[in-house]
């Protein structure tokens, strides 16, 4: 009876460290996958953050020229600008998060370079607490909609894109006029589903975006 007793005991642990075992297993290869869908997220990221190197450098250099010939001083001081921009991303390049301050200095001086393409085309207002100047989000984030939003939509002095930045329920929020353009040929569409995935590992909270027939908003949660 006894030995009938062990053996059943014996049954049981043997059993217990079986589904504990497969249990850590499972467990294991889950993180596993996490870690990896985070990378390939990361990666997706980064090519996000480098996409402004072509178009970006293309686009600042033409104005660049332009200016050589118009205002040679303030070509100087565009070229300046636009050393910060590029002395930013290297600076961050591997950060997952920056104070938000440090954003909305960085879209200021991208803002400043548009303004030389588009005059009194394009307008962003910003307005945000300073309480909230030290919450985090990720780098390049306030950039790439920006960008987002310019090569969407319409913006001339006949019709000007109005982005606007503030703070709703701990969300930033931007958002921006709808005149859309007909055709956009650099637009893959894969550039907010980067950033969203991002967000899925920084925060509990989602990024939303909206379309109504006049505005485009996207919600970005503060970290």
């Amino acid at each position: 009876m006894f030995f009938i007793v062990l053996l059943v005991g014996a049954f049981i642990y043997m059993f217990y460290r079986y589904r504990v075992d497969q249990q850590t297993q499972v467990y294991e290869l889950k993180s596993k996958a996490q870690l990896l869908e985070k990378e390939k997220t990361a990666v997706m990221y980064e090519n996000l953050k480098q996409h402004l190197n072509p178009h970006f450098l293309f686009n600042s250099l033409t104005s660049l020229s332009s200016l050589i010939r118009i205002d040679q001083r303030q070509a100087g001081d565009f070229l300046d600008k636009m050393s910060k921009v590029y002395r930013y991303i290297l600076k961050n390049k591997d950060n997952e998060t920056v104070p938000l301050i440090d954003e909305l200095k960085f879209v200021d001086m991208y803002n400043q370079l548009q303004k030389t393409r588009f005059g009194d085309g394009l307008h962003i207002s910003v307005n945000i607490s300073e309480e909230y100047h030290y919450r985090k989000i990720a780098p390049v984030t306030l950039q790439n909609l920006v960008e987002n939003a310019i090569k969407h939509n319409i913006a001339d002095e006949d019709a000007t894109l109005l982005i606007s930045m503030y703070i709703d329920d701990d969300y930033l929020v931007v958002e921006n006029n709808l005149q859309t353009k007909g055709f956009v040929e650099t637009s893959n569409k894969q550039g907010q589903h980067s950033m969203i995935s991002l967000y899925k590992y920084l925060s509990p909270r989602p990024v939303i975006i909206t379309e109504s027939e006049d505005f485009y908003t996207v919600r970005i949660p503060l970290i």
